[in-house]
């Protein structure tokens, strides 16, 4: 509102978007009222168009949202003209910017809740079906913290137009908000066809979009929902029931998915989910269970890997299944991550001085996503060895193999600076992505190479699966790579992949994961059982075995006889229960002198696979554990 006074001076003026004398603006949520007092028609033909100058100036655009003009008795026709001109070009694009987006271009939430409104109703007239795509972009929030916000807009300006290029003229491109699109399909037949446009903009996204002086791969997912005359929808429902079925083709990497009232509950339980989620991650509820690795051959405890559980307090136990995907989605995984980094590093720093002492075993940790991608990753992990004491050798970092080829130039820096702390590498579910041999040759960091358990599932049967196996066993060779095998359940798989070359094993054979108490309880226990079975060779020595002088010819006598039969032990050793469990050296090998500097294997009991009940607790880990004595390479195995 322009306010003046009656002598041509100023009733009151705003400083920040005018200095001139007699001019004051007064915006209100909806209105601008601009009135001339006593000054007339000359106040009205020469300072109105320099106030749209110095809004427009003030803030680079329009910020009014709208415009009134009162002119005075006597007003001029050309002053009419010429101003109401003006209110109509104003009003008019008011009306664009308050219904599109200012990043695309692009109708926005208000611009699509009216459209599709006025679509509800004509379907319903016309009796034909109205379909709504949500689509969501995997992965984005990742590729804007990482390569920035304006890459991040360059992006979602080329998505936007790539959609539009993907569907009908008919149809209304939205962007919702974010990373966020939403497809307004009017005029269907039934679900089908909306299902076919769904399956051309996925197709469209087959190939990569350009960004600058590059490209990038996007992969979006799409949730369909309909209204027809038999199951009306109104605008919001479609649009929530759209979204749900949007996460669930997120979570089943199905491309798309149409909604379905068992959805709905289901999207209502996620939400719940990561309500209680984000909770317990504040409070630090999260625990950390181990699952044993063993040397196929040995059967040698050779690592760990922390696996994280979740025990909430009004359901139970609930499946990382359940829950890592929705602490994907809400953004949670780099806070789960550095816990379980954290606790695993603490307790295996317990565990090294306490039972690992002459043992090279070590502790795997799984990283996410937006860890990987921090450029300051390597020093988080750096941070957390010096306050848990834990040697970096004893540490190995698992990344999936498809983190490292969506990430691989910026993975492959926080990987060489990782590999300068001296911790070990591993790449997980490899061969389950897009492997190829043009980024494992970049890898030379990497020391082990996980085998999915999709692979060892099928390794029974003759089939493809095991010339996988065998073809990856002569890469990781090649390469000096170490081998690990996950997901053993049986007997037979464990002896088809020792004898296909893989040095290590992990499974539901072995073990299931176990809680640190359940892991310091065997351990204990093993410990106890070998220092009974000393005392019984040292209470007990073995006598070598005499070597029986040659036969000299003689007449066939009982004494010739004799004299060809092996020599038998007096008072042979009785085999105590200890050392049926766990076998002692033969006594040509407890004879021999050991090798200098060669340390006591660890060794974990193979496991029946079903398990112990839930521990009342889990081992406490202290907050700030002394640190070991330094320790600058594992020792010999």
């Amino acid at each position: 509102m322009a306010m003046t006074n009656g002598t041509n001076g100023k009733a009151k003026v705003n400083v920040k978007f005018s200095g001139r004398k007699a001019i004051d603006l007064v915006v209100t949520s909806h209105w601008t009222v601009v009135t001339a007092g006593l000054l007339g028609t000359a106040f009205l033909y020469y300072v109105l168009p320099w106030i749209f100058r110095g809004i427009e100036d003030a803030r680079g655009t329009l910020f009014v949202t709208g415009l009134i003009i009162a002119l005075v008795s006597g007003a001029s026709s050309h002053l009419q003209r010429r101003f109401g001109r003006s209110t109509h070009e104003h009003m008019r694009k008011h009306e664009f910017q308050a219904n599109h987006d200012t990043l695309t271009g692009l109708p926005n939430r208000v611009g699509l809740i009216r459209h599709l409104e006025t679509e509800v109703h004509k379907a319903r007239q016309d009796k034909t079906t109205l379909g709504v795509l949500f689509l969501d972009l995997d992965r984005f929030k990742v590729i804007n913290d990482t390569m920035g916000h304006d890459t991040g807009d360059q992006l979602l300006r080329a998505v936007g137009e790539r959609i539009v290029s993907a569907v009908r003229s008919t149809d209304l491109v939205a962007r919702f908000g974010g990373d966020e699109f939403v497809v307004v399909c009017p005029g269907l037949v039934n679900t089908h066809s909306v299902v076919q446009i769904a399956a051309q903009i996925l197709a469209s996204f087959e190939r990569p979009v350009p960004l600058g002086k590059g490209e990038m791969n996007v992969v979006p997912s799409i949730g369909i929902a309909t209204s027809n005359s038999e199951q009306p929808r109104t605008s919001e429902e479609l649009v929530r029931d759209a979204d749900a079925a949007m996460y669930r083709a997120k979570r089943g990497r199905t491309g798309y998915a149409v909604f379905d009232e068992q959805q709905r509950q289901v999207a209502m339980s996620r939400l719940d989910t990561e309500r209680a989620l984000r909770i317990a991650v504040a409070a630090r509820e999260l625990d950390v269970h181990y699952q044993p690795i063993i040397d196929g051959k040995t059967r040698q405890l050779t690592s760990f890997e922390a696996l994280v559980r979740w025990n909430r307090l009004d359901v139970g136990w609930v499946g990382p299944g359940d829950f890592l995907p929705v602490a994907e989605e809400a953004g949670l995984m780099a806070n789960i991550g550095e816990l379980v980094l954290r606790e695993a590093c603490a307790q295996a720093s317990v565990w090294a001085r306490t039972f690992w002492k002459d043992s090279p075993v070590t502790m795997g940790v799984n990283v996410a996503e937006r860890q990987l991608v921090d450029p300051n990753f390597a020093r988080t992990v750096a941070e957390i060895l010096e306050w848990s004491g834990l040697e970096p050798w004893r540490l190995t970092l698992e990344i999936t193999e498809d983190l490292v080829i969506d990430h691989l130039d910026s993975a492959l820096s926080v990987l060489r600076d990782l590999k300068a702390l001296g911790v070990s590498l591993a790449i997980d579910d490899f061969g389950t992505g897009r492997s190829s041999l043009s980024y494992v040759k970049r890898l030379d960091m990497v020391d082990y190479l996980k085998i999915d358990k999709s692979f060892v599932d099928g390794l029974e049967q003759p089939g493809v699966d095991q010339a996988i196996i065998e073809a990856i066993t002569s890469l990781a060779k090649a390469l000096d790579l170490v081998m690990v095998a996950e997901g053993v359940e049986t007997v037979g798989q464990l002896d088809r992949l020792v004898n296909l070359g893989v040095e290590r094993i992990q499974g539901y054979l072995i073990e299931k994961p176990l809680s640190a108490t359940d892991i310091e309880s065997r351990m204990v226990s093993r410990a106890a059982d070998a220092a009974a079975a000393q005392a019984v060779v040292q209470a007990h020595p073995v006598a070598p075995i005499a070597t029986p002088a040659p036969a000299t010819p003689q007449p066939n006598t009982l004494q010739q006889i004799a004299q060809r039969l092996p020599q038998q032990q007096a008072h042979p050793l009785p085999t105590p229960a200890v050392a049926q469990a766990h076998p002692l050296p033969t006594p040509a090998a407890a004879a021999a002198p050991a090798a200098p500097h060669s340390p006591a294997p660890s060794t974990f009991p193979q496991g029946s696979g079903t398990g112990l009940p839930r521990p009342a607790q889990t081992a406490a880990v202290p907050a700030t554990p002394a640190p070991p004595a330094a320790a600058t390479s594992p020792p010999a195995a």
